[in-house]
């Protein structure tokens, strides 16, 4: 009767022990899936992936309209191409929220130096007003990103992760920090 109560014991301390990463795991996981949903659309009803792809829209066509003036402007060639990857790589990258940024941040980028250097080329009367237009709507975009409750909500959320004392006790529950997408 005595060895049933040490097996019955041992066998309750190992469940026990089971269920707290499991438990920590669904707890978090749960946490993790709320702050995830505003990026389809946060408390105002803005997705961060609509802002997305109409960056990637005006990134597209400040590349169409610097194609037109390769000839009078060869520098804008490996600028274009840069942009071209980087708008690319960012339409690519959806499924990966880590990638979708650092690609989202790469692409403003590509498409400032772009813009600059469209400033620095003479372009057409009608096409003079377009380079300014399109960097405005890039730059209108990543300002709703910035301000979207998601961000907030990933900075939560990490900041409950980090509560945890114990890296490893993270590291068993299987849960990551959520990637933000404000940046200036």
């Amino acid at each position: 009767m005595k060895k049933k109560s040490i097996v019955g014991a041992c066998v309750m301390a190992a469940m026990i022990l089971a269920a707290v990463p499991w438990g920590v795991h669904n707890s978090l996981t749960g946490l993790r899936e709320t702050a995830e949903n505003s990026y389809y659309y946060d408390n105002t009803g803005y997705a961060i992936y609509e802002g997305i792809d109409n960056r990637e829209a005006a990134a597209n066509n400040l590349i169409t309209l610097a194609r037109k003036y390769t000839d009078a402007n060869t520098s804008l060639v490996g600028l274009i191409d840069e942009l071209d990857y980087a708008v690319r790589l960012s339409e690519n990258s959806y499924d990966d929220m880590e990638e979708e940024s650092l690609a989202n941040q790469a692409m403003g980028d590509a498409a400032q130096a772009l813009y600059e250097e469209l400033k620095n080329t003479e372009l057409s009367e009608a096409d003079a007003k377009y380079p300014e237009q399109l960097i405005a709507q890039m730059e209108s975009e990543q300002d709703k990103i910035n301000r979207s409750s998601y961000n907030d909500d990933a900075r939560e959320f990490n900041a409950r992760l980090e509560k945890f004392p114990v890296n490893l006790l993270r590291g068993l529950a299987g849960v990551s920090p959520l990637i933000t997408f404000d940046y200036e």
